[in-house]
């Protein structure tokens, strides 16, 4: 029987056979490829230890000799620049660092340091430098007062923020009293009622009319009725003002107090918060009467 005779099946066996009989080409095996790998990956990881060993020696060295070198040690506190100061007094600025005299600049918690110092009522930011080799710099800005204010039969500075100051002894300020902020008052509460009399105020200056120089007293306890008091042939008169307008009613004092000046009554307070009329002594105790003017 010849090959094309025989069954099928014996001819897929032949063949499957023939296949596995031939000779099969070797693959060429590289030998020492990955112990060469490995050796250079233990050389450059050898290389990076010693780099890192002698790193770290050199910045031990550095540290140890920043940490004790006299050099960069605070001698005193005379070492302690202050700048910027006015009414905050040298001595109590350099007392927060004296528990740093004797130790190295470079390890003054200077962040802390600057926390503490804004903590005293009249600075308001503060900044420490480092001024190599061996002294510091502080850098004050302080608040800036804009009244006295009232505090029962003590006066006290405020600064716009609200915050009380103590007086300085030596220094000198020309400003309105305020009254009106019982103790209960929160900061914000305080703050916003500084707000509104630098309100009033500028409201009174505009086109550098300059009328805040006739008020001594800004009454704030009432803030939709706000209420001042200016000067009179020596004798204080309370002006009310409400909210607002605050120029146009002073100016409407100012046309018609001539007018009451010649009367025999006494006025010692006009309420000017009616459009078209002032209202002289608002008191109902005392009779009252109504002055004709021009209101806007």
């Amino acid at each position: 029987m010849s090959p094309e005779e025989k069954p099928p099946l014996e001819r897929l066996d032949n063949e499957e056979a023939r296949r596995y009989l031939r000779p099969q080409k070797r693959l060429a095996v590289r030998r020492g490829t990955s112990a060469r790998k490995v050796l250079r990956l233990i050389l450059r990881l050898s290389l990076t230890l010693g780099l890192l060993t002698v790193l770290s020696a050199i910045l031990y060295q550095a540290y140890l000799y920043a940490h004790s070198a006299p050099r960069f040690q605070l001698e005193s506190l005379e070492a302690v620049a202050i700048a910027n100061i006015h009414y905050v007094p040298t001595r109590l600025v350099r007392e927060y660092f004296q528990q740093d005299v004797g130790h190295s600049v470079f390890f003054i918690p200077l962040e802390a340091r600057r926390r503490a110092l804004e903590e005293l009522p009249w600075v308001w930011r503060a900044s420490v430098q480092r001024i190599l080799p061996n002294r510091l710099r502080v850098v004050l800005e302080e608040r800036i007062p804009v009244a006295f204010l009232r505090q029962g039969s003590e006066l006290m500075l405020i600064d716009a923020e609200g915050v009380l100051l103590e007086k300085p002894a030596e220094a000198s300020f020309e400003f309105p009293v305020l009254s009106g902020f019982s103790p209960a008052l929160t900061p914000t509460e305080r703050q916003a009622r500084v707000a509104l009399y630098l309100e009033f105020l500028r409201a009174l200056d505009q086109a550098e009319k300059n009328y805040s120089r006739d008020i001594s007293e800004v009454d704030l306890a009432d803030t939709n009725n706000l209420r001042a008091i200016v000067s009179e042939n020596g004798q204080a008169v309370l002006l009310h003002f409400g909210r607002g307008f605050y120029q146009e009613k002073y100016e409407a004092y100012l046309q018609h107090r001539s007018l009451w000046q010649k009367g025999a009554e006494p006025v010692y307070a006009v309420d000017l918060r009616y459009r078209g009329q002032l209202v002289l002594n608002p008191d109902p105790t005392v009779p009252s009467r109504g002055q004709g003017g021009s209101q806007r």
